[in-house]
């Protein structure tokens, strides 16, 4: 059984791993758009308000051509994100205590079409200004899902959140050399779950596409890098609350490939 000092030095690997190897996004080839912006701003203020401390202060870190690049397309790109930022923390019932703020910084390490997002909350002594604060957050309701591994080996998703990689602590481990330590993460949003690639070295696939984050429907194939997993879901146990794919939801697959929030 692992002792505290040893599951203290785990939280700090994954500390660290998260910001190495989960937030420097390996995006798509091409310019970065604000699109790719907005969606790992939001990843940020999600996580960290899972930890009881929204962030309201981000710094994108981005080369310096990027930076040029968003500026120049779109001069005002920050106001624009802070404001996408407020809907996001309504649709996710988040509070946030001031309205946030968000940087563009360049940074000469980076590659290009890579990015880092960094979330600091308010400062102490912060009070509310302008931001209605939203409703009680609803409970989140966790579909009755499952993963199929190895052809024969079921992994029922019970949780909100779940991480799949090579790494020990995972909820999904999957031991193959081609899987990153922390590869990909599966996440209810809405009754439904959207699988998320964390910057992994081979990639996230969904039927063969490769993929950011998707929505996940029932038969889909997930591929991590060179590790295929089915995922599936009990139609029988699924609430009227929680719905049934529809016949659009087959003919729009590749849709699925967008943000869900």
């Amino acid at each position: 059984m692992p002792t505290p000092s040893h599951r203290h030095l785990a939280a700090l690997e994954a500390r660290v791993e998260a910001l190495v190897e989960g937030t420097l996004a390996r995006l798509f080839p091409g310019r970065l758009e604000p699109a790719d912006l907005k969606r790992h701003l939001v990843r940020t203020l999600e996580d960290t308000a899972s930890q009881g401390t929204p962030a309201v202060h981000y710094t994108i870190r981005l080369h310096r051509e990027d930076v040029a690049h968003l500026l120049r397309s779109h001069p005002n790109l920050t106001e624009t994100l802070s404001t996408d930022l407020v809907e996001a923390a309504r649709e996710l019932h988040v509070a946030l205590p001031v309205p946030p703020e968000v940087i563009l910084l360049p940074d000469e390490h980076l590659r290009q079409r890579s990015l880092i997002v960094i979330g600091d909350p308010a400062r102490p002594g912060a009070t509310m200004t302008g931001i209605t604060p939203p409703p009680a957050a609803p409970e989140v309701e966790t579909p009755p899902a499952f993963l199929v591994l190895a052809g024969n080996r079921t992994v029922q998703l019970r949780k909100t959140v779940i991480t799949l990689g090579r790494r020990l602590d995972n909820d999904v481990i999957l031991e193959h050399s081609s899987v990153s330590r922390v590869h990909a993460q599966l996440r209810a949003r809405f009754g439904h779950f959207v699988v998320y690639d964390l910057g992994s070295s081979g990639g996230t696939f969904v039927n063969a596409q490769r993929v950011q984050e998707c929505l996940l429907k029932p038969g889909d194939v997930l591929r991590l890098a060179e590790v295929s997993v089915i995922y599936g879901e009990d139609a029988a146990a699924r609430s009227p609350e929680l719905g049934s794919p529809t016949s659009d939801d087959h003919a729009h697959g590749d849709d699925r490939t967008r943000p869900v929030f």
